[in-house]
Formats: C-alpha cells, sequence, structure tokens
C-alpha cells in the first residue's frame, strides 16, 4: 500500500469507523439504562400499589377493632376477630412486597403479626365459652388507637409519594435514625399478653442460636460477599435484638444486594438480592425439587445441618422455600430459615435466618403419652390421612408442645391437623390451599 493511500486511510477511514463505534457504544449504554429504568417504574409501581393496600388494610383493622367494641352478640364477636385476623394476613401479605434492608427494623410486620394471633387467641377463647374481660376491651381500644394512627401516618406517606423504592432503600426506619422520630414506634403499641400463641413477641427474647465470640467489621464483610457473590460495602451497624454489621451493593444495570451478619459469631442473619428471573406460577415436581436441593445445599454449605423443607411460594422469577430444623426426626416449626432461589440462575438469592437464630437451641424431648393410633383416633372420621410426623410447635415464644402432625383429605381440600401427644387434644388445625403460586396454609 503506497504512503497516500494509509494516509487517506488514517485521516479519513479510521476517524469514521470510531465514530460509528463509539455511536455503537452510546446507543448500548442508553439501551441499557432505558432497560433499567423500566424496570425500576416496575418495581416502584408494585410497591405502590402494596403500599396502598396496606393502607386500606390498618383502616379496615381500625375500622373492625372499633366494633368490635361496639358489639354484645357472641357470633358477631368471632366473626369481627376472624375479620381481625384475614386482614393481618392481607397486611403482612402486602408488606412482603415492599423492600426490607433489615428485618430487624420490621416493627410494623411484628406488630401486625401480633394483633392476628390475639386476635384468633379471643376467637378460641370465645368459643370454649371464655369471658371477655375488661381488661381485653382495653386492649382492643389501643389496638385500634394503634391501627388509626399507623393508617393516617402511611397515607401521608402515600400522598407525600414517600415510598420505598428498592434495592438498598430502606422501607422500615432504621433503628439509628428512629431517635427522633415517632412514627411506627413499637414502644407505643401495646404488649399482647393473652393465652394463646406468640403471647409475647420475638423481639424480647434472647438469641438462642446466635453463640461465638465478636467478630469484627472485615470478617463480617467477608462472609456478606462469599453468600452474594460482589463486592459489598459497609452499610452501618445495626442495635437491634441480634446486633448486626449491614452491607449493601448496587451496580449501573439495576443489580443490587443486602446482607446483615451478626457481630456476636459472624452469622447471617438476612441476604437479599436482584432476582433475573421472570417465571411465575408453581412449577412441576420435578422442577420444584430442583429448587428445594438448591436451597438445601446451601443451608448445608452455611452450617445448617438437618434442615426440612416445609412449603413453598413461586413469585416475582423466584421460589421461596421454607426450611424447619429437626431434632431426632422431630420438626422443629421454630426454627425456620427462608431461601430465595432464582428461578433463572438456579442460584440464591435470598436467605432469612432471624426465626432460625431466635430459636433454635437443643431441646430436652419429651416422650409422647399418646400414641400415634390414639392420635389419629381424635381425628374426624371424615379425613383421609396421608402422612404423620412428629412435630414441636410453638404455644408462645417460651413454650412448645410436641404434636402429632397428620396432613390429611377431605374430598378436594386438604389439611394439617395437630394433636396434643401429651394429652391427645387437638392442638391445631390449618387448611392448606394449593395456588398458582404454590401452598397457602391458612
Amino acid at each position: 500500500m503506497s504512503e497516500k493511500a494509509r494516509s487517506v486511510i488514517q485521516k479519513y477511514l479510521l476517524p469514521g469507523l470510531l465514530a460509528i463505534a463509539l455511536i455503537g457504544v452510546s446507543l448500548w449504554a442508553v439501551r441499557q439504562r432505558a432497560e433499567a429504568q423500566s424496570y425500576r417504574t416496575a418495581v416502584e409501581a408494585t410497591y405502590a400499589q402494596a403500599y396502598g393496600e396496606l393502607t386500606d388494610d390498618l383502616y379496615e383493622l381500625e375500622n373492625t377493632l372499633s366494633k368490635l367494641l361496639a358489639v354484645s352478640s357472641p357470633s358477631q364477636y368471632v366473626l369481627l376477630l376472624d375479620e381481625v385476623w384475614r386482614l393481618s394476613g392481607s397486611a403482612v401479605s402486602n408488606m412482603s412486597h415492599m423492600p426490607v434492608s433489615h428485618v430487624d427494623t420490621a416493627e410494623l410486620n411484628q406488630f401486625i403479626v401480633r394483633l392476628g394471633d390475639y386476635a384468633h387467641a379471643l376467637t378460641k377463647k370465645a368459643i370454649r365459652g371464655g369471658i371477655i374481660t375488661s381488661e381485653d376491651t382495653d386492649t382492643i381500644a389501643q389496638l385500634r388507637d394503634s391501627c388509626a394512627k399507623l393508617a393516617a401516618e402511611h397515607e401521608q406517606k402515600l400522598t407525600a409519594g414517600e415510598l420505598p423504592v428498592g434495592g438498598q432503600d430502606v422501607y422500615f426506619v432504621q433503628s439509628d435514625e428512629r431517635e427522633d422520630k415517632d412514627t411506627d414506634d413499637i414502644a407505643e403499641f401495646p404488649t399482647l399478653i393473652y393465652d394463646g400463641p406468640f403471647s409475647e413477641s420475638s423481639e424480647k427474647l434472647e438469641a438462642r442460636g446466635v453463640s461465638g465470640s465478636e467478630v469484627d467489621q472485615n470478617t463480617a464483610e467477608g462472609k456478606a460477599e462469599e453468600i452474594s457473590g460482589v463486592d459489598m460495602n459497609f452499610a452501618g451497624n445495626s442495635d437491634g435484638e441480634i446486633p448486626t454489621y449491614d452491607f449493601s451493593y448496587t451496580d449501573d444495570n439495576g443489580g443490587w444486594a443486602e446482607a446483615s451478619v451478626t457481630r456476636q459469631g459472624g452469622l447471617l442473619l438476612y441476604y437479599m438480592s436482584s432476582a433475573e428471573g421472570s417465571a411465575e406460577g408453581k412449577p412441576g415436581e420435578q422442577e420444584g425439587q430442583k429448587y428445594r436441593d438448591i436451597a438445601l445445599a446451601k443451608l448445608r454449605e452455611l452450617g445448617y445441618e438437618g434442615m426440612q423443607s416445609t412449603y413453598a411460594q413461586y413469585y416475582g422469577g423466584v421460589a421461596v422455600i421454607n426450611f424447619a430444623a429437626t431434632q431426632n426426626g422431630v420438626i422443629l416449626y421454630s426454627d425456620l430459615v427462608k431461601v430465595w432461589v432464582d428461578r433463572e440462575t438456579e442460584k440464591v438469592c435470598g436467605i432469612d435466618a432471624r426465626n432460625y437464630l431466635f430459636s433454635h437451641t437443643q431441646r430436652d424431648m419429651v416422650q409422647a403419652a399418646v400414641s400415634r393410633e390414639e392420635a389419629e383416633d381424635e381425628l374426624s372420621d371424615n379425613l383421609t390421612v396421608k402422612s404423620h410426623a412428629m412435630a414441636l410447635i410453638p404455644v408462645t415464644p417460651e413454650t412448645e408442645v410436641l404434636c402429632h402432625e397428620f396432613k390429611c383429605t377431605l374430598g378436594e381440600d386438604s389439611y394439617i391437623l395437630y394433636i396434643n401427644a401429651l394429652n391427645g387434644e387437638e392442638e391445631q388445625i390449618f387448611k392448606i390451599i394449593d395456588s398458582e403460586d404454590g401452598q397457602l396454609v391458612i
């Protein structure tokens, strides 16, 4: 090639090619930003809808609790208590669709769960002929006032557009930000003490599953990066019931991750990251088993042995699987770990070990005084037993009872019944609802 031709190429052709390449890269970047913005907009719309429905639930709870103070008919009283329990479940469901950067700050979630449990316990008390005391009435009035305050605050935030937008954003106010704030203050919620399940909330209990010496920030960061697979940034300390180091990560493509590691023992308390998948609906048995195996392998890798999968839900491109610890073949339903598996990448994208770390310890198991056959005789003749297991179920945060667990069917409906293994009484009953997103237990 002549010098003249080479000069022409260098002067005109190469700059043109470089310009074309630059335009191509710019167009790609614009497209990536647009896709990320589209995803963010869709996520924000989901959060806004859930937040609005949560606000409606809080108003409905206030309204129903107000009615409880006015009725005198036992049947109406029970119907209203059932409505409180239903609304509690609806509110918790809506909160599950919103970002939570740290489960230790979920006071509102804990309050709503305790409210539902309290209503359910009063229902059982009323059905058994128990008298509703003046203390119960006073507590209902306090609960009504708390729901009214919460509903007004959430409506104000909704109107002002102060909504969570995902990723590293915080939905519940962190403890170190709460010193000058009154909003959603758990101290203003009445303490629920009653003869029923979960009479004291878990935040007042000692974390039995946390042990070991205190670790430094670097060690905790290593644990967070081990589970996330990315370089995490220190986001601060949380001084909740289980003190933690908190970490976060974001990238330019909308990806994010959050993790909390206990300061004592360096244990993973909570981890959540963005999912790449978009699959919806319940998978086939073989596919569902694959997700359970992936989750179980990750739990074993993290040191959780003897875990047994219980129920699963499928939404937002992920499989959310609950695991319970076992001891000598007995299922420990207080010791739960929830695992999220991305259905696209088949990788674990979330873990919530709060219940496990609060509850897990070696139990002194009592011997069953009622045999399986004797327990089965207590079941309705209309039921068909499909499986049996022994389970330790919570009565209060400090008390558990050994039960025979029977999974049964009645026509097209499925149930789980718990028969007390010490006295043969029917301790609890749940109905299993098979939905498009998995199984619901109500």
